[in-house]
């Protein structure tokens, strides 16, 4: 089986299995409920239960694929270079060089650095994270941002650094109770460890768009994620390997470098 094959076989069997459980679903969910009428409470009970364990199971499956999907990401690499004692640390300029030199046009991220009054900041900003879908009663989207700045002193070959996180999620849908619309923005200031925000939805064929790093891609399933880590651990592992470090170096710092 080619690398080509291999996606189609799993996107058949994904369409598949989407129908088989939906209509299943349903039918096992109208049996329960004429079972609890017709006082048959243990079957109704049963009936119901299966058709929640198939639902489960298949947005289990879902997710997993989301997951590898966001798992096989490109990633950065990292400068092969001896590792810098911190009292010998490396030039600003071959800092940023090595930094800014990881840029792939595969990375979900980009690497920018720019001089200021006391050094050089180093900003570190996810490209883009949006995805718009379209099912039978619900239109959405869902969109992540994600950036870093690094402040880097050459007077101490020290740095400080701060993020900024944020999420639009908007939904208009159709239900017994009329239609809705709800749209909410949030943004936070600080740093993160170990975050990953990840949302991934299943649609008719051709009514979900993601825009990523490799640009806009149309189908019937999508995924969006940001997790701050995969852009940086190699940003914090090149300034350690040259020998920089934040001004106060502890366990409780470096847990934030990930």
């Amino acid at each position: 089986m080619t690398g080509a094959q291999a996606p189609d076989r799993t996107a058949r069997v994904a369409v598949v299995s989407r129908q088989v459980v939906f209509v299943a679903g349903i039918v096992l969910l109208a049996g329960g409920v004429l079972a609890l009428v017709n006082g048959r409470t243990a079957l109704g009970i049963g009936l119901i239960v299966v058709a929640g364990i198939l639902v489960f199971l298949r947005g289990m499956w879902t997710l997993r694929r989301g997951m590898r999907a966001a798992a096989e990401r490109e990633r950065a690499e990292v400068p092969d270079a001896p590792v810098a004692a911190a009292g010998g640390a490396t030039g600003v300029d071959q800092v940023v060089a090595d930094l800014v030199g990881m840029n792939a046009e595969g990375l979900p991220y980009l690497i920018e650095a720019a001089p200021t009054p006391r050094g050089v900041q180093v900003e570190v900003r996810w490209k883009v994270e949006e995805m718009r879908w379209q099912t039978l009663f619900v239109k959405g989207r869902t969109a992540y941002a994600w950036r870093m700045e690094v402040d880097l002193d050459p007077t101490r070959s020290t740095y400080k650094f701060v993020e900024y996180s944020g999420k639009a999620d908007a939904r208009a849908a159709i239900g017994p109770g009329g239609a809705f619309v709800r749209a909410n923005w949030t943004w936070h200031r600080g740093r993160t460890a170990g975050q990953s925000n990840m949302t991934v939805v299943e649609g008719a064929d051709g009514q979900v768009t993601v825009s990523g790093s490799a640009g806009p891609r149309t189908s019937w399933e999508g995924v969006v994620s940001i997790r701050p880590a995969d852009a940086k651990v190699p940003v914090f592992t090149v300034l350690r390997n040259h020998g920089w470090r934040p001004r106060f170096d502890w366990f409780g710092a470096r847990m934030f470098e990930k």
